[in-house]
């Protein structure tokens, strides 16, 4: 997909403008809707022009990105606001996995930060947003970063998938399910692709991040990679885990208390 033109640029522009002077008028006139001004029809994102399918710029990301629907919009324009972003942090030369890209924002960062002589690989076993990720790689010119269409778990082969209510919920699903998509242990990965190190591993996949690690043994064992988690309901076993392959909990932050969702950055123990 190509960089939009500065006619293309212009015309988003002037649209975005306009939504969001109307959208600071609507608010000063009327009451918060029962389900918040995000979900409502008279959002900025939408109203009164949609700027859905359009390409828009992410001023924080410094990055182009294909306004998919609201929830990629949501992710690229104010994931900061959401996420510990800032403690990802890949060097040039770096290896980075990405396992549950959805539309790429991780992707892109470690993409820009690892350079030429690094490398990304993301793992998005969704059809739709895999070319969704795909779209914004060819956006931003990331020509280092290789997307697989497979799901991250603990062992290779076909396992069952859910289909979220939103496109950034779909997960692995061992139970009883229609759909299946095809998986691949991290340690089965590294073989394929040949990789001499692993630097980085960031993780989220909807409660399959436990699952995920247990695949990753060799890898972790052999290259210590620094490790940001998504957690969903695994902190406990997440720590066990992490505790038994020499890793410690660096930082982590909450936003559903007691621990039920939220963001781990686990680093390798000193060695003796």
């Amino acid at each position: 997909m190509p960089t939009p033109t500065p006619m293309q640029r212009a015309s988003t522009g002037i649209k975005v403008l306009c939504n969001k002077l109307t959208y600071a008028f609507v608010r000063t006139v009327h009451h918060a809707p029962e389900g918040g001004w995000l979900h409502s029809d008279k959002h900025w994102y939408h109203f009164p022009f949609s700027l859905r399918d359009k390409v828009l710029w992410s001023p924080f990301f410094s990055m182009w990105f294909y306004a998919t629907d609201d929830s990629a919009m949501e992710c690229m324009l104010h994931l900061p606001d959401y996420e510990p972003v800032n403690w990802v942090a890949p060097k040039p030369g770096d290896v980075f996995l990405d396992l549950g890209p959805y539309i790429g924002p991780y992707s892109l960062i470690a993409s820009r930060a690892v350079g030429a002589s690094g490398r990304v690989i993301a793992l998005e076993p969704d059809g739709t947003n895999r070319r969704h990720l795909e779209n914004n790689l060819a956006l931003n010119e990331a020509v280092n970063c290789t997307v697989i269409p497979k799901a991250a778990w603990s062992r290779s082969g076909e396992v069952g998938w859910y289909h979220g209510a939103q496109p950034v919920w779909h997960r692995v699903n061992e139970g009883n399910t229609t759909e299946t998509v095809e998986a691949v242990s991290v340690d089965d990965l590294v073989t394929q692709q040949g990789l001499e190190r692993v630097n980085w591993m960031k993780l989220d996949i909807e409660g399959g991040e436990v699952e995920a690690l247990k695949g990753a043994e060799r890898t972790l064992r052999t290259f210590r990679p620094k490790l940001f988690i998504e957690v969903h309901k695994t902190d406990l076993a997440l720590r066990k885990l992490l505790e038994s392959s020499g890793y410690c909990v660096d930082k982590a932050s909450y936003d559903e208390p007691p621990d039920l969702h939220g963001w781990i950055l686990a680093l390798p123990k000193a060695q003796d």
